[in-house]
This record gives structure tokens, C-alpha cells and sequence, in this order.
């Protein structure tokens, strides 16, 4: 019994030896180099997978502030010969688009990496290691570094389905996100688009605030327009309180999304991927609707605001048909009596006693031009405000009276009314306030906050 014991174990133990032998026939069937290709063609197969390219959300470094911590949105096209070309649109291309072509390569050094093997004058933008000239202003002096990008990165994940690709920087240790573009969609007129869009959610000196809710947690989103905001707890003081997190927005199909460059965590949520919601007007975490970036309320802001601010109604900016009439028959009136005067925009201010300033001026091509003054009452309602006009004689100004027949049109027909208030495009930039008619939905216009540039609104 004793024998036959001792020889299952030595079947079983002989079984087991096959079996490891057979798989580590199978491990090294391959010598180094030919697990090196493989490893080389597999990679190098996912980034050629896409037809159209990737969108790489590339970062050159960790740091937090412009242009060294800032995201930059680069296009890049591989192809099976090994060149691929590169494109961008940002401020260290001038705000124009650039590409350029030039040779890639997947080396095995710990693990796959894709190094850029030959010059290309996108991509080395980020590791040129010249003084970077748009800081100068500053008196900064990069030479010998430059932006301080990468390169080579390593592939750190790569499915077989080829719906993304994680790059991180060898040196700089960034983690860059490639997100695949759609065939058919062009380079430029993709930058174009992101760009767009990007300035008017995130515009430079932003006449309000933006908010990101952090579930219950709301902070103050500030100075977004370079794509680094300060994130500071609202009532928070905005100097000590700040944290930096720079982003990126892309697009998939007819969708707009926001990437943080940091993941932040929140208990059991993690949140860095947001998409904007165009009938909501806020970027809204894909993971979890709790968290989620909006504007500042347009009715709000806007009474706040007229108190300290002149806004402006310009002539062929945005507005209603019957609002565009009024103004035309003022400016032909003008117009038609000598060809160099016409009004060009009409201002909005309340006063220091409670009125309603509105300014009209009409200007001479060759002189220094004339501005008309009338008043009115000014009323705020819970959700609208309501412009009265003070009749003539009320007027100190002589030369404001004796025009006001030929103002009369814009006066009456277009400020004379209660207005409910809303956003013109987003709550993101209220630079930009829509006026509507309570009575007639169908009058309305858009008024521009000072000193903002003279931009026609469309």
C-alpha cells in the first residue's frame, strides 16, 4: 500500500513538471528580440488604428501656471510608413495653425514607448530649449529649457479596440490622453472649433464668475480663460485658498467635453471628465450629475451689474426685426440729412439716483461727434426690469430735446418696456445680456457690457 502511494506521488509530481515545461516551452518559444517586435507591431498597429488620427491632450509638465502648466490640444495623424503628422492651433503656434510631418517609432525600454525619432516642428515645440518668447514681458528667460515637454512617452494603456490611448511623459511624467477623431473631420477646422468654443465658455476678463459644484461643495471657478482657473471655496479668499488645475476641452461627434489634467476624489467619486450640456448650459461630470461646472445667474448678474457698469446697444448687433427697424429709421434719419452722421451705439447706466441714463451718439466722420441724454424711471421686478421714460421737458439738455423726435423710434419703440432677463449664448459669458419684451416675446435685444470690445453680437 506504502509502495503504491509513493508512486501516485511520483505520477503526479512527473504530471506537474510536464505541465510547467510545457508552458515555459510556450513563454520562450520566441528569442528577445522577436517578443521586442511583436510588443513594437502591437502598439504600433493600435496607434494606426484609427484612420483619422487622435486627439492628444498633452501636457508638458506639472506645473501650475502659463504657459508651462497649460494643456495644448495637438492632432496627430500616424501612418504605417512611420511618419505622422502633427497639428495645433494655441499660443505657442502664434494662434494659428500650424503642422508638420515626421517620423514615429514604438522602441521596447522597460516597457513600449513612443519616441518622435526625427525633427517636427509641433511637437519639439514643447522641448525646445530655447527661451520661450511670450514670456519675455516678464522679464522670464527659459534658455536651456524651453516649455519643458517630452518627446518619448510611454504607452500605458492601449486597448485592442483602439477607443483610446494613455501616453505618459518618460521624464516629465505627465499623463497625456489620446481620444480618437472621427473620419472625414478636418484638422484646422477642428482646432478652429475647440478653440471657439473654448473662448466663448472661458472667455479672457470674464465679466462674472463661474461655479463647480463638488456634489455640496460649491467653489468659486475663476479666470478660466488660460485654462488654468483658480478653484477656491466660495466666500473663500481667492489669494490663499486656490488650487490650480489645468484642462482641455475636446470633441466627439457633436459633443464638447472638459478634461482636468488631475483626477480629484471626493469619498468613493473620482471626477475629471465632464460634458457640456447645451439645453442645461453647464459641463456636467460624465461619472456623476452631482458635480458639474455651471455660469452665474443672467437675471442676477445683470442688476448687479447696471449699477456700475455701462452697457451698450449697438447698431446691426443682435436684436429682433422690429428693434433692428426702430434703429434704422433713427440712423437714416440722421443718415439722410448729411451723410456723415448716423448714431452708432446707444449706452445704458443706472444713476446714482435710481434713473436709467441712456446716451446717444452720433458721430461725424471728421469731428469729434455729439451725444444725446435722456432719462428714465428704473424698476426691478423679481424676474424683469422696467425702463420708463421721463418725458421731455424733464430734460436739462436742450440739444437732447430738440433731437428727440428724431430719437424718438428707439426710445419709445425699443426701451420704453418691462424686460425680462437672459443669457444671450451662455451663462458662462454675460458679457453679453438678452433683453425680451414681457408683453411681446417677440422684441428683443442684446445688450454689451463696457469696456468690453466692440464685438457685433450675432
Amino acid at each position: 500500500m506504502k509502495k503504491n502511494i509513493i508512486l501516485l506521488a511520483m505520477i503526479g509530481a512527473g504530471m506537474a513538471f510536464t505541465a510547467c515545461s510545457n508552458e515555459e516551452d510556450m513563454l520562450f518559444d520566441q528569442s528577445a528580440a522577436e517578443r521586442l517586435n511583436a510588443a513594437s507591431d502591437l502598439y504600433s498597429a493600435r496607434l494606426t488604428a484609427q484612420p483619422n488620427g487622435w486627439a492628444v491632450q498633452l501636457y508638458p509638465t506639472t506645473k501650475n501656471e502659463s504657459p508651462f502648466g497649460n494643456g495644448y490640444l495637438v492632432l496627430m495623424d500616424f501612418n504605417e510608413d512611420h511618419s505622422v503628422k502633427c497639428s495645433m492651433n494655441n499660443i505657442l503656434s502664434g494662434g494659428v495653425y500650424k503642422s508638420d510631418v515626421s517620423a514615429w517609432e514604438v522602441i521596447t525600454d522597460n516597457g513600449p514607448v513612443l519616441t518622435f525619432n526625427t525633427f517636427n516642428d509641433v511637437l519639439h515645440t514643447f522641448t525646445d530649449p530655447e527661451d520661450v518668447g511670450i514670456t519675455s514681458g516678464f522679464g522670464n528667460d527659459e534658455t536651456g529649457t524651453g516649455i519643458g515637454g517630452d518627446y518619448e512617452f510611454i504607452i500605458v494603456d492601449a486597448p485592442e479596440d483602439a477607443s483610446y490611448m494613455m501616453l505618459k511623459g518618460k521624464k516629465r511624467g505627465t499623463y497625456n490622453l489620446l481620444t480618437p477623431i472621427e473620419e472625414g473631420v478636418d484638422y484646422e477646422a477642428y482646432l478652429t472649433d475647440v478653440k471657439t468654443f473654448q473662448a466663448t465658455m472661458f472667455p479672457a476678463n470674464a465679466a462674472s464668475n463661474d461655479y463647480i459644484h463638488f456634489g455640496d461643495s460649491v467653489c468659486i471657478f475663476e479666470d478660466a480663460g488660460d485654462g488654468i482657473p483658480a478653484i477656491y471655496p466660495v466666500g473663500g479668499d481667492a489669494v490663499t485658498q486656490s488650487s490650480f488645475n489645468p484642462f482641455l476641452v475636446t470633441k466627439r461627434g457633436d459633443d464638447y467635453y472638459l478634461r482636468f489634467r488631475d483626477a480629484k476624489t471626493f469619498g468613493d467619486v473620482t471626477v475629471q471628465d465632464y460634458r457640456y450640456d447645451a439645453e442645461k448650459d453647464l459641463f456636467e461630470s460624465v461619472d456623476n450629475p452631482a458635480f458639474y461646472i455651471c455660469g452665474y445667474e443672467p437675471v442676477a448678474f445683470f442688476k448687479e451689474a447696471i449699477g456700475n457698469n455701462t452697457f451698450f446697444l449697438k447698431r446691426g448687433a443682435g436684436m429682433s426685426d422690429d428693434v433692428a427697424a426702430a434703429m434704422e429709421q433713427v440712423y437714416n434719419t440722421y443718415h439722410d440729412a448729411n451723410p456723415q452722421y448716423g448714431p452708432t451705439d446707444y449706452n445704458i447706466i443706472l444713476t446714482t439716483d435710481g434713473r436709467l441714463r441712456l446716451t446717444v451718439n452720433y458721430n461725424p466722420k471728421s469731428q469729434s461727434g455729439t451725444t444725446l441724454t435722456y432719462y428714465f424711471n428704473y424698476s426691478a421686478e423679481e424676474e424683469s426690469v422696467t425702463f420708463q421714460y421721463a418725458e421731455p421737458a424733464q430734460e436739462k439738455n436742450n440739444m437732447s430735446k430738440n433731437h428727440f423726435t428724431r430719437v424718438q423710434p428707439v426710445i419709445e419703440k425699443v426701451f420704453n418696456d418691462t424686460f425680462t432677463i437672459s443669457k444671450h449664448k451662455t451663462a458662462f459669458d454675460l458679457s453679453y445680456i438678452r433683453l425680451t419684451s414681457k408683453t411681446n416675446p417677440n422684441k428683443w435685444f442684446v445688450l454689451q457690457m463696457k469696456p468690453k470690445e466692440n464685438v457685433d453680437v450675432q
